[in-house]
């Protein structure tokens, strides 16, 4: 500038106020400086492609996740590692006399020494001279140092080593060299099963990881990688500390210990699991108290079935599966089917697939339909009766597999009904337990019977929903049904009458033959057990116990 003055040659000079460049952060201007920086040359020998071929043998969640990283590699042909800030580990260069750096292995290995006994802030307290001292090879042949660098390391450089600094560092961290059954080569025992990081780090630390470990180590530090979005607040803005005193009346949305605080810690941990994580996460009040009820029902099923399961003893009252009921057999193969897929879905971390899973099969199957069906047994047969002692069997079956295949979402809740399981050991833990899910099926003929009555139940259910908008009668047990139906369904359906009372959870059916099927509810005849609660003309036929039906009095018989 003032060249041109001198000369004449400057047209004009003014100040001004220039809006950018600012920080990204601190919304502050930033000011520019031409400084001389330190690369890594990511072309040295063939060293770019190298990485390339690292990310093909790595798993990427989602898959997409592979492109983003790759195209990172392949569009950068170095790397500048310098940073002119005033904290940071430094870069362990000195000058000579010239101005010339002296960087060599000897030395930075001599100053890794002295930091790891002193602290990074030895580099900036201590001048050029004792640092020299210190770290100078006592074969050293080179010029002498005369001044040090101030510069320091990208953060990349940081948390890219964590695989050296944490992995390898820790025995326990280790495990013995695995062998993949496709590759002649074994795995490093030092390398991560999985690393995971929001869907910004293909270009920060996925990929210094990558690039450092395999220049170093000759292999990627991870064995797979699972990216996630970003958390936004309800009008799906991204939450941002640095949006906060900026004006713009921008209110950060509640904090997790908030959240925690009202909710309970498994209730957010829920939530979590029920969001798909490859996409953004919207963070809102309305979402966390849908969750909420979800986890009530949730509970309120390992309630029940713990508190159907006070008087069981698996090694001495279980029921082997193939003497089970009907009911009881169908509830098995439902669950068994229902657990395979939430062990396929966790290891595919699809974690919203299985909040999904997990709440509607229990909302349905176990809570409308099974827990529903089989109180009359629990709570009316003989307490060591076949009946009980089998949904008992199932109960302790599906609550032990529900609590584990809950328990990577409701930590606590999980664990605590673990605990009152019968059979279990007082200091024993779900997340102790090797989980496997159950193997049970029905045979061909079972699972075309329960199809055929589950498509039955429908109907019916929809004749009774009928009949109560008629007062033709209240609770389903008031009601009774005449089913017509062809003679070879008719004779197939006779034939597994208590089963299908049961199911469509009536007192009574009366089947006739017709030409199509067809349902029709009337009121049942009798009058009502005041113990059971079925209508049977057998109520009143006992002058010791005239308001309960035959069978509850040879129940209460056998327990008075």
């Amino acid at each position: 500038m003032q060249t041109l003055k001198e000369t004449n040659a400057l047209l004009l000079h003014e100040d001004y106020t220039h809006s950018y460049p600012h920080c990204w952060r601190s919304k502050t201007p930033v000011i520019f400086r031409a400084m001389d920086q330190w690369f890594i040359n990511v072309d040295h020998e063939g060293f770019r492609q190298k990485a390339v071929n690292a990310i093909a043998d790595v798993s990427w969640v989602p898959e997409w996740g592979r492109n983003r990283i790759e195209g990172a590699v392949q569009s950068r042909p170095d790397w500048c590692i310098s940073r002119q800030r005033t904290w940071g580990v430094p870069i362990p260069a000195f000058y000579d006399a010239q101005g010339d750096p002296i960087l060599e292995g000897d030395i930075v290995r001599k100053v890794a020494d002295v930091i790891e006994l002193e602290g990074s802030n030895v580099w900036f307290s201590e001048d050029a001279d004792t640092l020299w001292a210190k770290v100078r090879p006592e074969s050293w042949q080179g010029p002498e140092a005369v001044s040090k660098s101030l510069d320091t390391l990208d953060v990349w450089i940081d948390s890219g080593s964590s695989s050296r600094s944490v992995l390898m560092r820790r025995s326990e961290l280790k495990r013995s060299s695995e062998t993949s059954p496709d590759a002649s080569t074994s795995s490093p025992p030092w390398q991560a099963d999985l690393y995971l990081e929001g869907s910004d780090q293909h270009r920060g630390w996925f990929q210094s990881s990558l690039l450092l470990s395999l220049a170093v180590h000759g292999s990627a530090p991870y064995k797979e990688v699972l990216t996630h979005g970003f958390m936004v607040d309800a009008d799906k803005e991204k939450i941002s500390k640095s949006k906060q005193g900026q004006g713009g009346g921008y209110k950060k949305p509640q904090t997790a210990e908030a959240y925690i605080g009202t909710y309970g810690a498994d209730v957010v941990r829920l939530w979590v699991a029920s969001q798909d994580f490859r996409n953004d996460i919207v963070v809102s009040e309305e979402r966390i108290k849908k969750v909420a009820e979800t986890y009530r029902l949730l509970r309120n099923s390992l309630r029940f079935q713990l508190s159907n399961l006070y008087d069981f003893d698996p090694h001495e009252n279980s029921v082997q599966w193939e003497h089970m009921t009907p009911l009881d057999r169908w509830m098995m193969a439902a669950w068994s089917s229902l657990e395979k897929d939430v062990f396929e879905a966790y290891e595919r971390y699809e974690f919203h697939l299985v909040y999904q899973k997990l709440s509607q099969f229990t909302a349905v199957e176990i809570s409308s339909v099974y827990h529903d069906l089989v109180k009359d047994r629990l709570y009316s047969d003989h307490n060591d009766s076949h009946a009980r002692r089998s949904t008992q069997t199932v109960l302790y079956h599906v609550l032990r597999s529900l609590c584990q295949s809950l328990s990577p979402l409701l930590a606590f809740t999980a664990d605590e009904a673990w605990g009152f399981i019968p059979g279990v050991d007082e200091d024993d833990s779900v997340h102790l337990q090797e989980w496997s899910p159950m193997s049970f099926s029905l045979d061909e003929n079972e699972r075309s019977s329960w199809e055929q009555w589950m498509q039955l139940r429908e109907k019916v259910l929809a004749e009774l929903e009928e009949a109560r908008r008629e007062k033709t009668i209240g609770k389903s047990l008031e009601a009774k049904l005449v089913i017509h139906a062809p003679a070879p369904l008719l004779e197939n359906l006779q034939a597994h009458h208590d089963v299908l009372r049961e199911v469509m959870n009536v007192s009574q059916i009366h089947w006739m033959k017709g030409a199509d099927l067809s349902i029709q509810v009337i009121k049942a005849e009798g009058r009502k057990c005041v113990r059971c609660w079925h209508w049977e003309i057998s109520v009143g036929s006992q002058d010791t116990h005239p308001d309960i039906c035959d069978r509850c009095v040879e129940v209460v018989k056998s327990q008075s």
